[in-house]
């Protein structure tokens, strides 16, 4: 019997950490939970504004960003912005790029440079990206957010 038992031990041995302890199931190490590194800085321009897109609105070439690049800037999920929008937390988006073909379902939010740094430096100012535990509703990000939209609004 303890040949037998000592055979066995060997074998789960040699298979080292690639099962999990007793199973032959083998052991999943996703990259992206063992990834420890800090989500980008919004205050490194390089990070979410390397690839605006660029579209002319009254005759003026002007940056655009996605909701991708605005939750770059913010250190946040693109799903994030998407649910802020849609529960008020931020305005809707002010422009859109229309779908291929003219497809409705493949329209992009687009966010001017001013508008994404505003929001970027109002959820500084506010404490919305330093905690996650201060939630957004009891900080004044919301009311700013809108002002700063209306004002750049008012400025076109």
């Amino acid at each position: 019997m303890s040949t037998i038992a000592s055979t066995i031990d060997e074998q789960f041995a040699a298979l080292g950490e690639q099962y999990y302890p007793g199973s032959t199931r083998p052991l999943v190490r996703h990259p992206n939970r063992l990834n420890t590194e800090a989500a980008p800085s919004a205050a490194d321009p390089t990070e979410w504004d390397a690839k605006p897109r660029r579209y002319v609105v009254a005759g003026k070439e002007t940056e655009f960003f996605t909701v991708g690049q605005l939750a770059r800037a913010l250190g946040r999920q693109p799903v994030t912005i998407r649910k802020w929008e849609r529960e008020g937390v931020i305005p809707k988006s002010t422009f859109q790029s229309p779908g291929r073909d003219g497809d409705v379902r493949g329209r992009r939010r687009l966010y001017t440079r001013a508008q994404v740094e505003g929001i970027v430096r109002i959820a500084h100012e506010e404490g919305v990206l330093v905690s996650h535990q201060k939630p957004i509703k009891d900080t004044q990000f919301t009311p700013r957010v809108i002002a700063l939209f209306e004002r750049l609004a008012a400025e076109q």
